[in-house]
């Protein structure tokens, strides 16, 4: 009987189940989008959209939904952080650009509009790392 296959068994486990683990360098954790509105009523900011340039389809558009973010006219205003990224599909140290802001403006009726997507920023540094924080952007 072969006595290897056991531990060598055992320690692919443990590799696996290491790199499946929070926190792996594959996801770039507590990211912030800052923005400002630049607009003269309230915004509701709902998701956020980039493309990242190190991924296998730089031309795909990845979506992050937010916690809904009311922002005053003219003040600066910030999503929760979020976790970018999965062992599948990796952010970390990947360059991001093209944000752009899901938002909604309220009409003289205390209505939300239909969403629209705010237009294309790109950060002078695009690269994703843990504790980044991405903008601000006005918002129109």
């Amino acid at each position: 009987m072969n006595t290897r296959i056991v531990p060598i068994a055992a320690a692919l486990g443990l590799v696996l189940c290491a790199a499946a683990s929070p926190g792996h360098a594959a996801v770039c954790n507590n990211v912030v989008f800052k923005f400002t509105n630049a607009t003269s009523g309230p915004l509701l900011i709902t998701r956020v959209r980039y493309r990242d340039l190190d991924s296998s389809n730089t031309s795909t558009r990845w979506v992050e939904n937010v916690k809904d973010v009311a922002c005053p006219a003219g003040s600066p205003c910030e999503a929760a952080p979020e976790d970018l990224g999965s062992v599948t599909r990796p952010r970390e140290n990947h360059e991001l650009t093209d944000i752009q802001y899901e938002h909604s403006h309220e009409d003289e009726f205390g209505d939300w509009l239909p969403p629209v997507w705010s237009s294309k920023n790109v950060p002078f540094d695009m690269t994703c790392r843990d504790d980044r924080t991405y903008g601000p952007y006005d918002v129109f």
